[in-house]
């Protein structure tokens, strides 16, 4: 025992006592959420882009309500604060300010796409819009509130009147043309702005009042709370729950328990390959066997881990105290163990692979399944989070890899997770651990030694199966 804590204590001191280590505890957060907080800060400089649009009118009627539509929203975009502005018009927090130009001819051709579409490529335009002449025609509106109230008074129990081949009424379509069509929030804008014209048009042709229907469609706000806890004081009015934190608090605290056991077993790996490739290996060896050596270095990254998690949730503590914020920090104690779990099950597999192999980049192969077992929880997260206890989340709960990632995330959630499945989860986990560490321990044992050639999976299962 007393080699195994001082392998122990040199591989904390190696993991932690570096540069190296301070540099990755400050930027696995930045890469973990880096992104967002960058598009953020660029969606927020440089001001609000200005799109020209060329607008042709087939109606002759609409584009004096559109442009009148476009100057009222670029006004808010400058009278509103920065934080608000992300929404003004439309689409993925990005400031626009939209500039209608009525297009010069008035029968539009295969030409005039043709000049239309040079000039977006040269960057003069940024898109082109052609609204069809039939688009608000009376005959046409007329025609449709005929055929709907037809269908109304006709007693057909296989009608569906949300289908137009059915009701042989078609939607009007707006052309939208631009290189990015596809993602423009322009065209969002045009979307709704046309929409709510069109909607007015039908309304007024079918004599129904705009005031009646916009107070109809406003519907009943539903409030969404907790459950009614004994002792609550019924005079004092109940928080409602956040949707935003509801999904992403659950993934926060996912990623979190994914980054302390990455930041520890990667070590882990990178150890081994150094003390291989260094002939250090076959040093220590002559001071102490090979399952001193590995659980060593197993309680070493262990403890390496437990740093990372001190420093990382000192740092959420104080942001949440700050910044009042509703942090599940019940649930810590059932991460810390875990997260112990977690750290020796897959430091021990990548410390198996760290000495199976004499390069990093082979080592990269053979990492790639334990990383999607690892990783698995991630590819469901919405079904967890929207489903804590479903089918699919018990079954991953249950499934020793994916346990301590999967289980963290569900009792995030604030959903009554049944005490059966944590503790059940935890026997399982305790078991496959000692089981993965008994099977790595035989792996790592011929390896650590092994040189020349990179052994093939099967010699590997070899060794771990081998009863010599």
């Amino acid at each position: 025992m007393k080699k195994i804590l001082t392998i122990a204590a040199r591989e904390y001191r190696a993991m932690v006592a570096t540069k190296a280590f301070l540099v990755s505890i400050l930027m696995m957060p930045i890469l973990m959420t880096g992104g967002f907080f960058v598009t953020t800060f660029l969606n927020k400089t440089g001001g609000a882009k200005e799109r020209k649009i060329v607008v042709w009118d087939g109606t002759g009627k609409l584009f004096d309500d559109l442009k009148t539509a476009a100057d009222q929203a670029n006004a808010r975009l400058d009278d509103e604060p920065e934080d608000s502005q992300n929404s003004s018009n439309g689409g993925f927090n990005q400031k626009e300010k939209l500039f209608l130009e009525k297009a010069e001819f008035d029968e539009i051709t295969d030409q005039d796409r043709i000049a239309i579409s040079k000039k977006i490529e040269n960057g003069e335009v940024y898109a082109f819009v052609e609204i069809p002449k039939s688009i608000m025609s009376r005959e046409s509106i007329d025609a449709m509130i005929k055929k709907l109230t037809a269908d109304a008074n006709t007693t057909n129990p296989n009608k569906d009147a949300s289908k137009e081949q059915e009701t042989g009424i078609t939607s009007p379509e707006v052309i939208f043309r631009s290189q990015n069509s596809a993602l423009a929030s322009a065209k969002r804008w045009f979307r709704a702005v046309l929409s709510q014209m069109y909607g007015r048009t039908v309304l007024s042709a079918a004599g129904i009042n705009q005031d009646v229907v916009n107070v109809s469609s406003k519907g009943i706000p539903v409030k969404g709370l907790g459950l009614f806890q004994e002792g609550s004081e019924s005079g004092e009015p109940e928080k409602e729950e956040n949707e935003l934190q509801a999904i992403f608090l659950p993934f926060g605290v996912m990623m979190f328990m994914f980054m302390v056991i990455f930041l520890a077993a990667q070590p882990a790996l990178e150890s081994v390959l150094e003390e291989k490739s260094q002939k250090i290996a076959e040093v220590l060896l002559g001071s102490a066997n090979t399952f001193q050596l590995m659980i060593g270095k197993l309680i070493g990254v262990v403890g390496g881990s437990l740093t990372v998690f001190s420093i990382y949730i000192t740092g959420i503590v104080i942001v949440a105290v700050n910044q009042n914020y509703d942090v599940p920090f019940e649930i810590l104690p059932w991460f810390v163990v875990f997260q112990v779990l977690g750290v020796f099950f897959f430091g021990a597999l990548f410390m198996a692979v760290g000495a199976s192999v004499n390069q990093l980049k082979e080592a990269q192969a053979m990492l790639i399944p334990i990383w999607m077992l690892l990783m698995c929880p991630m590819f469901v997260w919405p079904i967890l989070v929207g489903e804590p206890n479903g089918s699919v989340a018990v079954g991953m709960s249950l499934f020793p890899p994916s346990t301590p990632t999967t289980l963290m995330l569900r009792m995030a959630t604030g959903q009554t997770v049944p005490m059966w499945q944590p503790i059940v989860g935890l026997v399982l986990m305790v078991a496959s651990t000692l089981f993965v560490v008994h099977i790595a321990g035989r792996i790592f044992r011929v390896g650590i030694l092994w040189q020349g050639k990179t052994p093939t999976m099967k010699e590997i299962f070899k060794w771990a199966f081998s009863t010599s």
